[in-house]
């Protein structure tokens, strides 16, 4: 699949099926470090894998950072777009753009979604970020980073410093020191308007909480200034019932045509549209107790209807915990268990936390995968496969551990399923949204990447370099003087050159020791002795901890 990797580990994990015992082998390459794992070293809270949203044919990685400890550095929201820097290099995936929006203070968990919000054809990240009113009265809960459209990297609105801020954002509410935390996000039309809208679910659990919602927005400006109109469709707050008697944490979110289902351990809730109204009912929860970011939702055996399958994570009946479909019927959804997963989490500990679904074995049926919080074997990331048959037949399905073990603590529940390397295939990604002890000072994981081998029927597992990059040059093209920044994760020694496009060395702009970090430097179109050089192309070169990164440069007299 991947070409010049290093192996670093090689294991064989023993994965339960249910037809019965099955090995398989994995092997760990590419250990990079997170973007600026000193400043991010709380954990990545969520994930987009797979996407190409500027269109220019090259793979993107979204990530956002987490706050677990509540440090200076976790507290504030950062988003970073990592993007292939060829259309045939599968293994470099250096931090072309990066923004942090208008928000003092962040919590733990925010959503990311992908969407087009207003239908202008531009993609957007919508990003929910988990309120922390230490600072804030009544700080924005919703941003959207919209594509520029121009060709460029960039989303959002340039703020300055290479940093941008976003084009929309949403307090949700207008009263002071409410507690709104966005668990979930699912972009549908549950009202069949024909617009795309935010669903999701608030884990907030107390009477302050908004515990579900529908927003839609009409405009996202390019400009960012705040000209957008934004509407609650509908929330947890039309209903006095809920704000009287709470019904605890809203964990999920999984919209079925116009049915909106939010999960807790109290209840699963209802919010149906039936073309002039909105109604909500409450439905038996799990027996299991909630899930919790781990519900999908699917056409299993492509007759039409779609079915959820849902993980649980914790709060009701140990004896319960599993993955169950759920399928509807008249206004209530039937509960059928498929896996009991209470083995793997000895005690009740927790359970099944983060999801995501695709074909990765290529066998033409859908397999979900689930991440986990306090399983053993630590970290363990799981894969139910379905095989065609009786949707509610427990034999129509397998199941297995596809990883574990990657690091000794964490909570390894922000999983994807993303072709990132171009082949027939689509690969698991997953990584911890807490600190985890891989590192010195526990910080901040890479994305682990589990490779789907068809013909050995094994998973190769990568971990994708996320800390080393070297930026486009601004301006650019430039005179005078240009600057150049790039992030290397650690202080080590780092080459950076000017080369014309002939491959002749121009100059030489750093070579030592430098410190972890985005570092910057200047060029000023000279070569190293101090002769100006000719209009033209030129070739930013780096070479960092193994690390070879290119740019081009115009200088323009």
């Amino acid at each position: 699949m991947k070409r010049n990797v290093t192996i670093i580990a090689a294991a064989m994990l023993c994965l339960f099926v249910f037809a019965g015992l099955q090995a398989q082998t994995f092997t760990r390459s590419l250990v990079i470090p997170p973007p600026e794992p000193t400043l991010n070293n709380g954990g990545i809270g969520d994930m987009i894998a797979g996407v190409d949203l500027d269109n220019d044919g090259l793979l993107e990685i979204y990530l956002v950072n987490d706050n677990w400890n509540d440090t200076p550095s976790e507290v504030i929201p950062r988003i970073y777009k990592l993007e292939q820097t060829a259309a045939d290099n599968y293994t470099d995936w250096p931090i072309v753009w990066q923004g942090a929006p208008p928000v003092a203070m962040q919590n733990t968990w925010p959503p990311l979604a992908v969407a087009d919000l207003d239908g202008d054809g531009k993609q957007e990240i919508v990003w929910g970020i988990v309120n922390n009113t230490g600072v804030e009265a009544n700080p924005y809960r919703i941003v959207v980073y919209e594509v520029a459209g121009d060709g460029s990297d960039n989303l959002g609105v340039d703020v300055g410093g290479g940093v941008f801020g976003p084009n929309a954002k949403w307090t949700i509410t207008d009263q002071d020191g409410m507690n709104i935390r966005t668990s979930d996000i699912d972009i549908a039309d549950p009202d069949g308007d024909g617009v795309a809208e935010i669903c999701f679910s608030d884990r907030t659990g107390n009477t302050d909480g908004v515990y579900f919602g529908v927003i839609s927005v009409d405009d996202i400006p390019d400009n960012g200034d705040g000209s957008e109109t934004w509407t609650m469709e509908v929330s947890g707050w039309d209903y006095g019932d809920l704000a009287s008697e709470p019904i605890e944490n809203k964990w999920d979110v999984s919209v079925i045509g116009h049915n909106m289902y939010t999960f807790c351990e109290v209840e699963i809730s209802k919010l149906a549209w039936d073309g002039a109204a909105w109604s909500y009912t409450a439905l038996n929860p799990l027996a299991g107790g909630s899930t919790f970011l781990s519900s999908q939702v699917a056409d299993l055996d492509f007759d039409g209807t779609e079915e959820i399958i849902a993980g649980v994570y914790d709060w009701g009946d140990d004896a319960q915990k599993g993955i169950v479909l759920l399928q509807e019927d008249g206004d209530d959804l039937v509960h059928t268990p498929l896996v009991n997963v209470l083995s793997y989490f000895p005690g009740g500990s927790r359970g099944l936390l983060g999801s995501a679904q695709g074909d990765i074995d290529n066998d033409g049926y859908l397999d979900f995968i689930f991440g986990a919080r306090a399983a053993t074997p630590n970290g363990a990331i799981f894969m139910l496969s379905y095989k065609g048959g009786d949707i509610t037949d427990p034999a129509s399905y397998t199941f297995a551990v596809i990883d574990s073990n990657y690091a000794e603590d964490g909570i390894w529940n922000v999983v994807q399923v993303a072709n990132v390397d171009g082949d027939d295939e689509l690969e698991v990604l997953y990584t911890s949204s807490t600190d985890a002890g891989v590192f010195p000072n526990k910080g901040t994981q890479g994305v682990i990447v589990l490779d789907y081998n068809p013909g050995t029927g094994v998973f190769d597992k990568r971990v994708l370099v996320l800390g080393y990059s070297l930026n486009q040059n601004y301006p650019n093209p430039f005179n005078p003087t240009t600057t150049i920044s790039y992030t290397i994760p650690a202080n080590e020694f780092v080459t950076l050159k000017i080369y014309n496009i002939m491959g002749q060395e121009i100059k030489t702009l750093v070579n030592g020791i430098q410190p972890a970090g985005v570092n910057e430097v200047q060029w000023d179109g000279t070569n190293d002795l101090e002769q100006q050089v000719a209009s033209g192309t030129y070739i930013t070169w780096m070479n960092a901890g193994n690390q070879i990164k290119t740019r081009t440069i115009t200088l323009m007299k």
